[in-house]
């Protein structure tokens, strides 16, 4: 029997970040290293809202959602963690870069904008694991203004979920701990 959520309302927030990558091991021009600058849309679902009229404010996804893709994502190189070569010179040129951790970080895994949208979806999906109500629906991740993907909770196995969570739970904890929360509604601000 289906049954039907009801009062189930989505909210999206859209940004973009500039990153560098290569996919390694593929025959055409994407093995060399080149950068896009992507546009992603984050959709959140929820069921309840506060009294002051919404589950969660735009600006928090902002501060807290956006901020973390510019810290560990803008301008940085997405790497596979085979990418050795890569991965050396930007630690020799102190450069920013992230390793994809669907698979662990020793293990393959080359930055799709698919593997990317994934990786996307589990540190939102950490990012807001204790907004009351609020859950991540969708990552829909443009590569180019032609090319994109949609990540959902189907997309994600559960072997990349766990590995995932093994690697980047901790610092995302830390992250959501570093950032703190605010309250939006000033009639439960003491003054």
């Amino acid at each position: 029997m289906l049954q039907i959520m009801k009062n189930i309302q989505y909210i999206t927030r859209a940004g973009t970040f500039d990153a560098g990558h290569r996919v390694m091991n593929e025959r055409m021009k994407c093995f060399n290293i080149h950068g896009h600058t992507y546009l992603y849309e984050l959709t959140f679902s929820f069921s309840s809202m506060e009294e002051i009229g919404y589950n969660i404010d735009f600006k928090e996804i902002k501060r807290v959602a956006m901020a973390w893709i510019d810290d560990y994502l803008d301008h940085g190189m997405i790497l596979n963690p085979h990418d050795l070569d890569l991965i050396e010179i930007c630690e020799k040129l102190n450069s920013k870069y992230w390793l994809m951790s669907l698979h662990g970080t020793a293990t393959y895994c080359n930055p799709t904008v698919e593997n990317i949208a994934k990786e996307l979806f589990m540190a939102m999906h950490s990012l807001f694991l204790n907004q009351k109500g609020l859950r991540i629906y969708e990552v829909k991740l443009f590569e180019t203004p032609n090319c994109s993907t949609i990540c959902r909770w189907e997309s994600i196995s559960k072997e990349e979920h766990i590995n995932f969570s093994a690697i980047r739970d901790m610092e995302l904890n830390d992250y959501v701990k570093l950032k703190g929360s605010i309250e939006y509604d000033d009639r439960k601000c003491s003054i």
